[in-house]
C-alpha cells in the first residue's frame, strides 16, 4: 500500500473574514481551522504532511511547527490552486505516495471520510480521487463533468461553464487523492488560460483523464464536512452546527441539558448519565463529570473531574479541579488547583 500524505492550503488571505487574522487560524469550537484539519489527516492515517501557507505565514507556522511530521511551503503569490501545489513539490519526491489535497478552511472533514476515499482511490486504481456532494443548485461551486461509464472527465469552474454544465447537481468539494507521481507531473502541463488568469488544480484530472488514466470520485454523505468559511458569518453558522451535534450526542446519552443552545460543550468533555447541567454554562477541555452531578447556571469548568453526585449551585468557575464525590460547591465559589483529572 502507497505512503499516505497530505498537502494542506492554507495561503489564503481571507478578505470577506475582514479580520487581520489569518483565516485558517479562526478557531470552531476552541480549536483553529486548520488545526482541525490538521489532526484529520493523521488521524486517517497520513504518515506526515505540508502546510502550504501564504498570508500571515509566520501566525500559521508558530501555530504548528512543534510537530516534526508537518512541513511548510510558501505560495508568496496567489496564483490558484493548481500553482499552491506545486509549492509543496519539493516534500513529495518519494515515488510510492498517496497525497490527499485538502483545505485549511473546511475543517471539519472527517477521518472517516478521507479514509474512504484512500480506500476507493486504492482499490478502483483511480489516479485521482474526488470527493464529491449533491446540491439541487450547487451555487459557485466547481461542476463534476462524468463520461458514461461514470468516470470523471474533469471539472468546470463556476466562472468558467456554460449555461448547460450550470445545470449540473454534482459539486467539487476541492478535497483529492492524488497518486504524487502522477499529480506533479500533470502540474506542468496547467496553464492560466482562464478567466481567471490561474493555475486550477482542477485542470490536473481532465490531464490525466487524456492520459489514459483513471479519475474517479466518492460522493459525500454528510454536507456538513466539506462546508468552507468564508466570512464570520460562515464561521459562527458551521460552530453552531458542530456544537449542536455535540449536544445532541450527550442528550441522546441520558445527559439534561436545560436550554441547551446556551450550554458550550467541548468535543473532549466526557459525561456520564444522569448529569444535570443548567443554562449558560461552559465545559471545555478534558472535563469529566460522573453520573448524578448537577452544574447550575453560569458555570465555568475546564480540565476538571467532578465525581459522582457533585453539585455547583451556579456562576462556578473550576479549572485544572478535581471535586470529591458528593462535593457542594456554594454560589459563585471557584476551585482551580494545579493538576488535571
Amino acid at each position: 500500500m502507497n505512503i499516505l500524505t497530505a498537502i494542506i492550503l492554507a495561503a489564503g488571505k481571507g478578505t470577506r473574514m475582514n479580520s487581520n487574522r489569518a483565516k485558517v487560524l479562526f478557531p470552531i469550537a476552541g480549536k483553529a481551522m486548520v488545526q482541525r484539519v490538521v489532526e484529520s489527516a493523521f488521524k486517517a492515517g497520513c504518515e506526515s504532511l505540508c502546510v502550504v501557507v501564504g498570508h500571515q505565514k509566520e501566525s500559521v507556522v508558530s501555530l504548528l511547527e512543534g510537530d516534526p511530521r508537518i512541513s511548510f511551503a510558501e505560495q508568496a503569490q496567489q496564483l490558484g490552486t493548481g500553482h499552491a501545489v506545486m509549492m509543496a513539490q519539493p516534500y513529495f519526491q518519494e515515488p510510492e505516495q498517496d497525497v490527499l489535497v485538502l483545505s485549511g478552511d473546511v475543517p471539519l472533514l472527517s477521518p472517516q471520510t478521507l479514509q474512504r476515499m484512500h480506500r476507493e482511490h486504492l482499490e478502483n486504481g483511480f489516479s485521482c480521487t474526488v470527493l464529491t456532494a449533491f446540491l439541487d443548485d450547487p451555487g459557485r461551486y466547481g461542476r463534476i463533468l462524468r463520461e458514461p461509464d461514470g468516470q470523471i472527465s474533469g471539472i468546470v469552474e463556476f466562472k468558467d461553464a456554460t449555461a448547460e454544465q450550470l445545470a449540473i447537481k454534482e459539486w467539487n468539494t476541492g478535497i483529492y487523492c492524488f497518486n504524487s507521481t502522477e499529480l506533479f507531473a500533470a502540474l506542468t502541463q496547467v496553464s492560466n488560460s482562464n478567466n481567471q488568469q490561474e493555475y486550477y488544480l482542477t485542470d490536473v484530472l481532465s490531464i490525466l483523464r487524456s492520459q489514459g488514466k483513471k479519475v474517479g470520485g466518492v460522493v459525500l454523505e454528510n454536507l456538513v464536512e466539506a462546508s468552507g468559511v468564508n466570512s464570520q458569518e460562515q464561521l459562527a453558522e458551521l460552530e453552531d452546527q458542530f456544537v449542536d451535534c455535540i449536544r445532541r450526542q450527550w442528550l441522546n446519552s441520558g445527559v439534561m441539558i436545560h436550554n441547551p443552545k446556551t450550554v458550550f460543550i467541548g468535543e473532549d468533555v466526557s459525561l456520564e448519565a444522569d448529569v444535570e447541567i443548567c443554562q449558560n454554562c461552559v465545559i471545555k477541555g478534558k472535563t469529566q463529570i460522573k453520573a448524578g452531578s448537577k452544574v447550575g447556571p453560569g458555570c465555568i469548568i475546564e480540565n476538571s473531574l467532578l465525581g459522582e453526585n457533585c453539585t455547583l449551585k451556579g456562576h462556578n468557575i473550576l479549572q485544572n479541579a478535581k471535586l470529591p464525590e458528593g462535593s457542594v460547591l456554594p454560589f459563585s465559589a471557584q476551585a482551580i488547583e494545579g493538576e488535571t483529572p
